[in-house]
């Protein structure tokens, strides 16, 4: 959490820490994916179809992406360099798929359907592809820069002096 200090007290540094974790509480960056989704099921008995299910459907998938300040950071005083602050790389913090926004174009069954489990379980298959994508489209350098200028922005105003604020590098996920 806050590291110690030179010159001034630890109540400073936890005053800091507090409003750090007051102000980033929320995700920095995220990319909100309309995806479409082809599920195709077959069953068979000897030469026999027993199910042929075909499902075309889209859906919104919101992938956001900030600070965990449960991996930590740091607030430090030093006379010469004036307040650092030490902030753990960026990861995802949120995959959602916003039901609502389901839109069926083409559904076809004979002889079975396509389970809630079977949709599920594509659309979870799916929030990994388009988190892979966010991911090499630099979501996380994004969510780190934009959590940086935010602490910085804010502390500068609040305490009136200049601060320097350090996101670790890594691709936390």
């Amino acid at each position: 959490m806050a590291a110690g200090c030179t010159g001034n007290s630890q109540r400073e540094i936890e005053e800091i820490s507090s409003q750090i974790r007051s102000i980033l509480e929320l995700p920095t960056f995220e990319h909100i994916y309309r995806d479409v989704v082809f599920l195709d099921r077959e069953r068979s008995f000897l030469i026999f179809k027993t199910m042929d299910a075909e499902l075309l459907f889209a859906i919104n998938v919101r992938i956001q992406a900030g600070i965990d300040l449960r991996d930590g950071f740091s607030v430090v005083r030093t006379r010469r360099q004036g307040l650092t602050v030490q902030l753990p790389p960026a990861k995802i913090l949120l995959a959602d798929a916003d039901e609502e926004s389901i839109e069926q174009y083409f559904l076809k069954q004979v002889g079975g359907e396509i389970s809630r489990l079977e949709y599920y379980d594509e659309i979870n298959f799916k929030k990994e592809e388009l988190i892979a994508d966010a991911v090499a489209r630099g979501i996380l350098q994004r969510a780190g820069e934009n959590a940086r200028l935010l602490v910085q922005s804010f502390l500068e105003n609040a305490r009136g002096e200049p601060v320097t604020v350090v996101v670790a590098e890594g691709t936390a996920r």
